[in-house]
């Protein structure tokens, strides 16, 4: 531990970085010592099920950071006590079974079943001895569920507070751990360090190369296969592929059909992993033990339901083992790489493998001995509701990486009706993209022949957030639709543009309550992505949160994504869709998917929806909007529980309020700004409630033209007579000398633009 960069602050920041733990931190056996005393002596070790103590007389030992551990049912309940005789320091019991009194099987000094010594034999005379100066020297025990768990550490917290919401997401997968039953115990041994091992299964980036069984029965696209930090436990959350459901898998895997559809991999802190696979109820624990640095050793529970059938066992056992065997070769692999020390430090993927870099901070904060670092670590991200993706948040992207644009090349085409087509886009650098929000939009620059300038555009993107891929759902427009028409008519796999970082304030809200999303025609696109994130929310936290999904098309041929939505509602037990075709096809009988004829009104959410605490997401065309927002409005809904895109003047209903964004210091509390608007002869004063320019000019009855609403499209584009501004986010459209885009900009508050009076001034060619 002399080594410079072992300080807590270098490991940290090394680790905010993507850089890994340095190596010796998996070959010093001075080390695996203190991580033996500060992580395994100071957490909850798990023992074995419930079940196995029913009766009094019941125990079960174990270890607790290397103290053996029994923990027996006597008439007050469980007890755990360290297995060590107080004489010579001989372990007490062995095993698990049922037991009258415990007794040392080295000299036969006897202990009743609270811990108290009874009888040592040739003690009677012996001078200054008592009996009870010497009882089995106590440890504190909990249970989560039907586990027992033992810490070494008096003023622990309780089990439940650290694992607790564990129990929630199980639940999620359909199992029922009360009906669950012991199938077998084994031992086993392996030669890479304990955190090798354990960094191995919190990602599944290998999975698609190193599994290739496993990848076929789970789905392990990161899009759909989510990573939880919930604090002290990390989770994976897969579904099983469709091709496994029907026996169709390329290579050799278990029989995945049965109740059990989601997958669900959780480590509890430090060495604790609980293990879900598809299939008939089946559940299996691991546990990891340091064996000096170089070497973990541990035992395996594997749990299956009533009625499983002992095909299925085996199989799912077999299907484990071939998972661990390649597993085992890969760390085996990565400890002789870390005894080599060459390099002495990896790159973890901050992204895609945030686990691994959580529980190096867990790893690091305990081993130096820091409660406040550590429960800092595991406070940060407890609650979950504040699960992690795959993406990170947006606070991560520069402003400068936001106004950049990247190149991307289309992969993908898919017709999803007559008149919308889907854009499937990547990186061509390979990299991650950068994150977004369900209901953002993608800013694109198009080079069209014949064109002097790159065409800008903004399309909402129509998938769920993830790592890898954009899907554009673009409607092919008339007229002077340039872009649309010409990516309908010439984009093929192969094709490429420049897309800036996704952007935009209509998002789906991170709250209680019910999401409402209500589209007509194009406008389904910011639907089904946010309808897309609900179920991955649901298979991520096992708590599918219910949700309406409402929407106007005229007939089936027009109607994008029809069997997509029906099958997300599948997936998603809370989801409740409905479709209203103005113009249904004649004669479409069942082929029609339509619920209702007509136009979505505010009669049909009237019908729709039971007396609840709603969210309204509105998208489509303008009289569309319009009539929904006013129904809504009538009925007594909030304007603050009304969220709606806006696609030009038309679309808005109302000015919005611009969320609080970082401008220049000084700029925020200063005085009220006068504006005047030459053009229109309107003057008014501006604060910083009234938001940007162009919501100001909207509230009080000016129409200026805009596009985007985020400083892409140059729309807005205004001159400035007078005054100075700030932006909320550096605009990507160009501007002239003297022109301000006013949909990102407000005015500026200081001494240096202040009138005589006392009050800056704006003046606007508007």
């Amino acid at each position: 531990m002399n080594q410079s960069n072992d300080s807590l602050p270098s490991l940290v920041a090394a680790l905010e970085r993507g850089e890994t733990l340095p190596a010796h931190w998996y070959t010093d056996p001075s080390i695996t010592e203190r991580e033996i005393s500060q992580i395994f002596r100071k957490s909850w070790n798990y023992i074995g099920p419930l079940k196995q103590l029913t009766n009094v007389g019941d125990y079960i030992t174990g270890y607790v950071g290397g103290i053996p551990a029994v923990v027996i049912r006597n008439e007050t309940g469980l007890t755990a006590l360290i297995n060590v005789c107080r004489h010579r320091r001989h372990e007490v019991m062995k095993g698990c079974g049922n037991a009258q009194m415990m007794q040392c099987g080295y000299h036969a000094w006897t202990y009743d079943l609270t811990g108290r010594l009874k009888g040592a034999p040739r003690t009677a005379t012996e001078p200054n001895f008592r009996l009870e100066d010497y009882p089995l020297l106590p440890l504190k025990v909990d249970c989560l569920g039907p586990w027992v768990f033992v810490n070494a550490d008096p003023n622990a917290m309780p089990v439940q507070t650290q694992f607790g919401k564990l129990l929630e997401i199980v639940a999620g997968s359909g199992i029922d751990l009360d009906t669950l039953v012991l199938y077998e115990r084994t031992e086993w041994e392996s030669y890479s360090n304990w955190k090798t091992m354990l960094e191995n299964y919190l990602e599944c980036y290998h999975c698609a190369v190193a599994h290739p069984g496993f990848s076929a029965a789970i789905d392990v696209l990161p899009e759909n296969y989510n990573l939880g930090v919930h604090g002290w436990f990390m989770s994976q959350v897969g579904q099983v592929r469709q091709s496994a459901l029907e026996g169709k898998s390329q290579v050799k895997i278990y029989d995945a059909r049965g109740e059990v559809a989601q997958a669900q991999y959780h480590l509890l802190w430090p060495n604790m992993t609980v293990n879900i696979n598809p299939g008939f109820p089946n559940l299996s624990i691991d546990v990891w033990i340091p064996n000096g640095p170089n070497g973990t050793k541990g035992f395996s529970e594997q749990y299956f339901g009533p009625g499983v059938s002992e095909t299925f066992a085996q199989e799912l056992i077999s299907f484990n083992a071939q998972v661990g065997h390649e597993d085992d070769v890969l760390t085996d692999s990565v400890q002789r790489g870390l005894r080599a020390a060459v390099p002495d430090r990896g790159r973890f993927l901050t992204r895609a493998e945030h686990l691994v870099g959580h529980f190096q901070k867990l790893v690091a904060s305990s081993v130096a001995g820091d409660e406040t670092a550590l429960k800092s670590v595991a406070d940060g991200v407890h609650d979950v509701s504040q699960t992690i993706s795959v993406a990170p948040t947006s606070s991560a992207v520069s402003e400068s990486e936001r106004s950049a644009y990247v190149e991307l090349e289309l992969f993908r085409v898919e017709p999803e009706s007559d008149l919308i087509t889907s854009f499937y886009f990547r990186r061509v650098d390979g990299q991650a993209l950068h994150p977004w929000e369900p209901g953002q939009f993608l800013p694109i620059r198009v080079t069209i022949p014949g064109q002097k300038e790159a065409a800008l555009r903004t399309y909402t993107l129509s998938t769920s957030p993830n790592s890898e891929h954009y899907r554009l759902s673009i409607r092919r427009g008339e007229g002077n639709a340039l872009v649309s028409q010409f990516l309908h008519a010439n984009a093929r796999p192969g094709f490429r543009l420049e897309a800036a970082t996704p952007r935009g304030r209509f998002v789906l809200n991170a709250n209680n309550r019910i999401p409402v999303l209500i589209s007509g025609g194009v406008g389904i696109t910011p639907m089904i992505a946010m309808a897309e994130y609900l179920v991955d929310e649901g298979r991520r936290t096992g708590k599918f949160r219910p949700a309406y999904f409402i929407h106007g098309a005229q007939n089936l041929r027009v109607h994008a994504f029809s069997k997509h939505i029906r099958d997300l509602a599948n997936e998603h037990p809370g989801l409740k869709v409905h479709i209203c075709y103005s113009h249904p096809e004649p004669n479409a009988g069942d082929q029609n998917p339509g619920d209702s004829v007509g136009l979505v009104s505010i009669e049909t959410l009237k019908q729709m929806l039971p007396f609840g605490d709603y969210d309204f997401y509105l998208c489509g065309p303008s009289p569309f909007m319009k009539s929904l927002y006013d129904g809504l409005t009538a009925t007594g809904v909030k304007e603050e529980r009304i969220h709606y895109e806006s696609f030009g003047p038309a679309t808005v209903l109302k000015p919005e309020t611009k969320a609080e964004a970082a401008v220049e210091p000084g700029h925020l509390d200063g005085p009220p700004v006068r504006v005047r608007f030459s053009k229109s002869g309107t003057t008014a004063e501006w604060s910083r409630d009234k938001g940007t320019l162009l919501e100001f000019a909207e509230s009080i009855g000016l129409a200026p033209k805009f596009g985007c609403r985020s400083g892409i499209c140059g729309t807005c584009t205004t001159d400035m007579k007078s005054g100075a501004v700030d932006y909320l986010e550096e605009p990507v459209a160009p501007r002239g000398p003297g022109q301000i885009l006013l949909c990102c900009s407000i005015p500026r508050s200081d001494s240096a633009v202040a009138t005589a009076n006392g009050e800056g001034e704006v003046v606007l060619d508007l």
